[in-house]
């Protein structure tokens, strides 16, 4: 299994950014959808009039895309491993589409989002897209494209609600990775110091090997360097 490379931002602050990614997504997206995105002039009589519709109205979906990118941030939070990757593909998904009904509004205006007042001796113009409200849901549309792609990429080293708590080697914790760069990674995401914590086996203490005698069978148990009588006499 190959490890992801570690982010450039530390975790907990790729997380923030996420959040603040898709919180700025829904903006954008509620306000593309208050803005207006057709017009069409109508001569008659007494006079020519403007006839126009706004994103919510041209592109329903708009509202919900905003409603969803602030679920996500919630999803965000509360999930991890692969249902923190499915919330990153359903707004990826998301940002998509809304990038693809965007443009479509920009070339092809929604011409039946138009209220219908046409009176007898009407004469109505050619629908004209105005542009600042489909460029704004373009731009919120990248935004969250963005979004559900960084969090598919970096699922797996975003942090997760409540990683502080669970006991290392505990039974029903988290087991302790074998790569040591991604042991230390973690150790910092749960707040434990990795620097305190031993390097070395149970059974690292140093060991002393036994004596061997010299090699012309005398003992060296006398300090003035006399080597002691033959048989131990005293």
């Amino acid at each position: 299994m190959t490890v992801p490379r570690r982010p450039s931002a530390p975790p907990g602050r790729l997380l923030g950014m996420l959040a603040v990614l898709l919180a700025v997504a829904a903006a954008v997206l509620w306000g593309a959808s208050r803005l207006t995105w057709v017009s069409q002039v109508v001569e008659g009589v007494p006079g020519p009039r403007t006839s126009t519709a706004d994103g919510a109205t041209a592109e329903p979906i708009l509202v919900p895309w905003a409603l969803l990118c602030l679920a996500a941030v919630g999803g965000l939070v509360a999930t991890a491993g692969w249902g923190r990757r499915v919330v990153g593909t359903l707004v990826a998904v998301a940002g998509l589409w809304a990038v693809l009904r965007a443009a479509t509004g920009l070339v092809a205006p929604a011409t039946e989002a138009l209220p219908v007042g046409v009176r007898p001796g009407d004469r109505p113009l050619p629908a004209e897209a105005v542009v600042g409200g489909p460029l704004l849901a373009l731009l919120g549309g990248l935004l969250m494209l963005a979004a559900g792609l960084l969090t598919i990429r970096w699922a797996a080293v975003l942090p997760r609600m409540g990683a502080q708590y669970d006991a290392p080697g505990a039974a029903g914790g988290r087991p302790r990775p074998a790569d040591p760069d991604r042991a230390l990674w973690e150790a910092l995401d749960e707040g434990r110091d990795p620097t305190g914590e031993p390097t070395h086996g149970p059974t690292s203490h140093p060991t002393h090997e036994a004596e061997s005698p010299p090699p012309d069978g005398t003992r060296s148990g006398r300090s003035d360097g006399v080597a002691g009588p033959p048989g131990g006499a005293g």
